[in-house]
Parts: structure tokens; C-alpha cells; sequence
């Protein structure tokens, strides 16, 4: 099973097989193996920019370079860059850097780059590792005898409250003890749901509660089950042994506060529940 970057990553992949081509959405989305609404929900969050915003960036990007590094006509580069006229690439160029092709080329004026984006370069021995950036969360908890039904009933019924927040955030969750600590026994007493939410969403009216995910760099790997097929969730407990040999068998060391987490995704089947897993390394 993929993890959530591994298919952004094949989307990213092929808008960089040739960046003057246009490619739809819909066809990036069945290349990752995701739905069209999963793609537009996770690509922002984890590259910064929707797919079309990084598609173009990249295209214009290239054509400065082009611009700035041999004497080819601007219409060439045009329409190399997949244009169809000097004056359709012309605005583009200048929506973008806000300033005209002919006076970069000109003046040298300067203008921002954006690079090609790799989020599976962290792979380290086979394994993929992933260093988050401190994230701000509002926080469910959820106790028995339901604790992951609870937990997730109180963030459903928070959204409804508060539907910016939804289609730009990312889930997580952990078990935890009484006392809201992290807590390691799969035979949870507690569960704990974490909604990603924006700075600028904050500070919420409500007595929303908000925490944070602190930053770190974490071993990740995807699984998917169905509860129907296995109640006991095994499929969830084999996921973690996994990750734990992969750690193990690559001579990695796992960070002395053994934190962990489970990011919820959309299943690739109907009646599947899908995660990426992560741990965090020292």
C-alpha cells in the first residue's frame, strides 16, 4: 500500500514528464490511484500549492530559465512551454513574475523560482521517512467502551460547525491513557482525533480546543483493512509489527519518546479503512 506522498508524488510526476503539457486533474488522479477529491485535498497540503497552481509555476518557471539562459525567441519558448501566442505566454509570464518576458530577459530583473517537488527523497535504506514541520491541530478525545467512535463523532460534529476547516485538513489520531497521555497498548482506554487546522483559522470563537503536532522525522508506511471482513483489526497490528521491522532491519533508532500516530485517508475500495502509519525516529 502507497502512502499518501507516494501517490502526490505520481502526480508530481507526471506534470514533470513535460511541463508544457496540460494535464487534467482527473487523469493525475487515476495515475495515483486516488480519487479526484482526495488529490485536490492532499496535494496542497503536502506540497503547498493546488495542482494547477503547481503545474504552471513549474511550466513558467522553466520558461524563465529558458529566457535567461539562451538567445531563443520568446515566441519559441512560448510555445515550447505549451502556449499557443507570445501574448497568451506574455500575460501568463507576467501574472506570474509581474513583469514581461522581454524586459527579464532585458534587464535581468529578478523572479522566483519554483523548483521540480520529490516528497519520497527522504527514503532512507528502503524506507520511507518523513520530517514534518509543527502543526496545529484541535484536538477530540474519545474514551471506552467506544473510544475511536467517540472521538470521531465530536470532530464530525465539530465540522459541521466550522466547514472552512473542511477539504484543507489532514487526521490524525492516537491512543491514549486517562490522562490524555500518548499511550502505547493497543487495548486502548482512550483515543485521541487531531484535525489539522490553518494559522489563520485560529483562534476559534468557539471553546474549540487546539494543540499542536510538534515537529519530528518519522519512519511511514500505508495500510488498508476492512473491520468488516477482520473486527479485531488485526490488519492494523501487522501494519505496526511491519514498520517495527523495517526500523529494526534498516539499524534505525527510534526517538526515546516513542511517539507515534495514524493518519486517516480515503480507502482505494468501498468498505476499507486506510492509514499511514508513522513513528517517530531519534
Amino acid at each position: 500500500m502507497l502512502t499518501i506522498y507516494e501517490q502526490i508524488q505520481l502526480a508530481i510526476d507526471l506534470i514533470e514528464k513535460d511541463l508544457s503539457a496540460s494535464v487534467p486533474a482527473t487523469v493525475a488522479a487515476r495515475s495515483a490511484g486516488m480519487s479526484l477529491r482526495s488529490l485536490h485535498r492532499y496535494f496542497p497540503s503536502l506540497t503547498g500549492y493546488t495542482f494547477g497552481e503547481y503545474a504552471r509555476k513549474r511550466r513558467l518557471s522553466e520558461a524563465r530559465d529558458r529566457l535567461m539562459a539562451n538567445d531563443v525567441s520568446i515566441l519559441a519558448i512560448a510555445i515550447e512551454s505549451g502556449y499557443d501566442s507570445h501574448e497568451a505566454f506574455t500575460r501568463a509570464f507576467k501574472g506570474e513574475f509581474g513583469v514581461a518576458p522581454s524586459k527579464l530577459r532585458t534587464h535581468g530583473a529578478s523572479a522566483p523560482h519554483v523548483g521540480a517537488i520529490d516528497l519520497v527523497g527522504e527514503v532512507m535504506m528502503g524506507v520511507l521517512t518523513k520530517s514534518l514541520s509543527k502543526m496545529n491541530v484541535v484536538v477530540f478525545d474519545g474514551f471506552k467502551p467506544d473510544p475511536e467512535e467517540t472521538a470521531i463523532e465530536k470532530m464530525e460534529a465539530w465540522m459541521e460547525r466550522h466547514p472552512e476547516v473542511v477539504g484543507s485538513h489532514r487526521t490524525f489520531g492516537h491512543n491514549i491513557d486517562l490522562d490524555g497521555r500518548l499511550a502505547h497498548d493497543p487495548d486502548n482506554v482512550g483515543y485521541r482525533v487531531m484535525v489539522t487546522v490553518a494559522d489563520s483559522m485560529l483562534p476559534f470563537e468557539d471553546e474549540t480546543r487546539v494543540d499542536t503536532i510538534e515537529s519530528g522525522t518519522f519512519v511511514v508506511t500505508g495500510i488498508e483493512g476492512s473491520f468488516h471482513d477482520d473486527p479485531s483489526g488485526s490488519w492494523i497490528t501487522e501494519g505496526w509489527q511491519r514498520l517495527q521491522e523495517m526500523v529494526k532491519r534498516n539499524h534505525l533508532e527510534i526517538h526515546q519518546s516513542h511517539r507515534w500516530f495514524e493518519e486517516v485517508l480515503e480507502p482505494t475500495e468501498p468498505g476499507k479503512t486506510r492509514f499511514d502509519l508513522y513513528l517517530e525516529l531519534a
